[in-house]
Parts: structure tokens; sequence; C-alpha cells
């Protein structure tokens, strides 16, 4: 009797705790630049500032699925020094308890003219995979 009970324990035990939830209730993803203008959607227009090495500016990430969601950003483009490749954003942030996140976004001098991708994603509790993305276009204007 005891071990029909620890086999039932163990079936009961062992459902399929991998599989993804299929509500992910209000989560989501919306990127967007904290201080650039919006040109049309999804592209913002960054001015470079000659007077610095690089002119950088802070990006958003709305998830509504609260604290401690790992984002992971990336861009089509690196700028090379010394043989190595930077990146143009940070590789990742964490959405604090409102479930926003920011990351520093930053150019140089030869990045003006070029239009740069931004995508940002995660993964939430669920299993679901949330994925956006923005573009910037650096100008030098002034």
């Amino acid at each position: 009797m005891s071990r029909l009970f620890l086999i039932g324990l163990f079936l009961m035990g062992c459902s399929n705790v991998f599989e993804p939830e299929s509500d992910c209730g209000e989560c989501g993803l919306e990127i967007y630049a904290v201080n650039l203008t919006e040109v049309s959607s999804d592209v913002y227009k960054m001015e470079y500032n000659s007077d610095l090495a690089q002119t950088y500016t802070m990006l958003g990430a709305t998830t509504e699925c609260g604290w401690s969601q790992h984002l992971r950003w990336d861009t089509n483009y690196k700028y090379r020094i010394g043989g190595q490749d930077i990146n143009l954003v940070n590789p990742g942030s964490m959405t604090g308890d409102d479930g926003d996140a920011n990351v520093m976004f930053a150019v140089w001098e030869p990045f003006i003219g070029h239009t740069v991708k931004v995508y940002c994603g995660y993964e939430a509790e669920c299993g679901i995979q949330f994925i956006d993305s923005l573009s910037i276009k650096i100008v030098d204007e002034e």
C-alpha cells in the first residue's frame, strides 16, 4: 500500500513543469528612446555632439511584467576599437518593481549618417518570448 502511495505521489509530482504557461497576463515589451525625438513610428533622431568622444542617450523598456525580468539588448552595428567589437548598447538590463528598465546607447563620430537598429527581448516566466526594436538616425545638423 505504501508503494502505491509513493507511486501516486511521484506521478502527481512529475507533471510537466517545463511546459510554458499559456497566459502571460499583462506582460509585453515596448522600447523607446527616453530623450530623443521620434520622427516616425519607432524611428528616432539623435544629434551627434562633436564636443564629446561619444554621444549617448538613455533607452527605456516597458514590460508590465514586474520585477526582475532580464532584458537582452543588441544593435545591427558594432564599433571596432583595437580589433575588438564594442556594443553600441549595454547588452543587459533588469526591470524594476514597475516592470520598466533603462539602458545606455552610445555612438562615435563614424556613425553620423547611419541609422542604427536596436533590438530588445526577454523571456517571461510563462515561457513566452517578447521582442521589440527601434531605429535611431545619427545626424550632425547643428
